[in-house]
């Protein structure tokens, strides 16, 4: 039965199909049979018609149905093959394609083009008539679980898919399901299925057509990136726990405590290795002389910060044994690394904490005196001297970034350190911590965060590490589930 010209124009009006390739289907339907594939069709016209979407083709296969005696027979030598064949337009496509009868008993493959199985392995005698199921047979349970790791899958994820793949059936609905098939000659390869419904008359699934890609070698890929990602962060973790003291040491009349936390991206991932770090360590005169406390930030992230992080700790711990003052340290160290550095710059914090006897809760009643704590920066952000009672306040002067200049200007300044009272060193992701309207939290935000600490939590064994955990939380407030930087806290607190 020849097609209707009008109709077959209509269907490549509605398609978009050229008219040199509607004028070709007509004269190929007039001329003999009209099952696809249309062999003698110009290769032109076939690469329009094999890109064309799936319901098209359908359409098309409606209007040009006519199957002779000789096609018929042949398709009944396969079981389970349609009769009309009408899929095989599809033999031309680069990628598998097959054909399951969704109004047959367990919805039986009726027709699979070449490419499926050079994917597969499996030859179209091997596989109409039966149900697709045999591609994952005994893939999705946990018992496959070691044999699917090598793709990073598990046999949970396929049992998930092979779920999901129900749920469009049932759902006469198109989507795409990603999952590992076993070849026919049993070695496994990520197959990402494309389902499609073809529709009846009565506007319901007919045939479902998947079209599958080997994504093998891209699952391999992932999984390699994966792991590499995930040797990374262990190395970064290991990194950053060596730029800082495995403990606090104890320190004769003041309590200390540190906290980190690693950026993390707006994901919630962890970003890479930074250039914070923190340090206690005794001075020139070892353990009954001065103690130093330091903090500092290096720019930029991952191993080259890192490195540069690890050389500045050390270049200060070696300073040390031959000044006494923060300032003169840090004139020191910005000499030694200025070098070094490269194109990286750091700010510094050195405290340094004098000699002082392990005082009780009567030396603190009796009315201690405080003690006079020197303080230098070099470019980095003022610490909050948090007394016991009262408002907290800023204290100290910026000074000069280490790094860009050999010479650097520092000022030392004195801080009287009551009993009870705390000396907050931060990096400057305490400050520099934005809310999702972008604003940031700031140094006002950080005042008031302290102010806020009730008197009582402030004095007494822990009150170091409460106001450490205070700051932190405020800061994870603030950001309210966005990205955070880097946030390195030292307290010292006088008992």
């Amino acid at each position: 039965m020849p097609a209707d010209r009008n109709a077959l124009l209509g269907w490549a009006r509605r398609w978009s199909v050229s008219p040199t390739a509607s004028e070709a289907v007509h004269h190929r339907v007039e001329e003999g049979p009209a099952v696809p594939p249309f062999t003698t069709l110009p290769a032109a016209v076939r690469d329009e018609l094999v890109t064309l979407p799936l319901a098209a083709l359908a359409e098309l296969r409606e209007l040009t149905d006519v199957v002779p005696a000789s096609r018929r027979r042949l398709a009944q030598l396969v079981p389970g093959r349609a009769p009309t064949a009408p899929w095989s337009v599809l033999d031309a496509v680069d990628q598998a394609v097959c054909v399951a009868d969704v109004r047959s008993a367990d919805s039986p493959l009726v027709y699979v083009n070449p490419a499926f199985t050079r994917t597969t392995g499996y030859r179209e005698s091997d596989v109409l008539g039966r149900n697709c199921r045999f591609l994952h047979a005994g893939l999705d349970v946990p018992g496959a679980d070691a044999e699917l790791a090598a793709l990073g899958s598990s046999g949970g994820e396929v049992a998930a898919a092979v779920q999901r793949i129900r749920e469009l059936l049932a759902a006469g609905a198109s989507g795409e399901v990603v999952l590992v098939n076993r070849r026919a000659d049993g070695r496994l390869f990520v197959n990402e299925l494309s389902l499609s419904p073809v529709l009846g008359a009565d506007g319901a699934p007919v045939h479902y057509v998947a079209v599958q890609r080997d994504v093998t070698p891209l699952a391999v890929a992932r999984r390699a990136r994966a792991q590499l990602a995930e040797e990374l962060d262990e190395t970064a973790r290991a990194v950053q726990a060596s730029l800082v003291p495995a403990s606090l040491p104890v320190v004769p009349g003041y309590e200390l405590a540190a906290g980190y936390s690693p950026a993390t991206r707006a994901d919630g991932g962890r970003g890479a290795v930074s250039g914070d770090f923190y340090d206690v360590f005794p001075g020139a005169g070892g353990r009954e002389s001065s103690w130093f406390a330091t903090i500092g930030d290096v720019s930029g992230r991952g191993p080259r910060a890192a490195a540069a992080t690890s050389a500045l700790r050390w270049a200060l711990r070696g300073a040390a044994t031959t000044r006494s003052s923060p300032a003169a340290l840090l004139t020191a160290v910005a000499a030694a690394v200025h070098e070094a550095l490269d194109d990286r710059f750091a700010t510094l914090a050195v405290v340094a904490l004098p000699p002082l006897p392990a005082a009780g809760a009567a030396d603190a009643a009796a009315g201690a005196p405080p003690a006079p704590v020197r303080l230098a920066l070099a470019g980095h952000p003022q610490p909050v001297l948090l007394p016991a009672s009262g408002a907290p306040r800023l204290v100290g002067v910026p000074g000069t970034l280490v790094g860009p200049f050999a010479e650097v200007e520092v000022v030392e300044v004195e801080v009287a350190l009551a009993p009870g009272d705390q000396l907050l060193l931060y990096t400057d992701g305490a400050v520099e911590a934005f809310d999702p309207r972008g604003a940031p939290l700031g140094e006002e935000g950080l005042l008031e965060v302290l102010a806020a600490l009730p008197e009582a939590g402030r004095r007494g064994p822990g009150a170091p590490a409460r106001t450490a955990a205070a700051v932190g939380a405020a800061v994870a407030r603030h950001v309210d589930g966005g990205a955070v930087d880097d946030l390195t806290l030292l307290v010292v607190a006088r008992t």
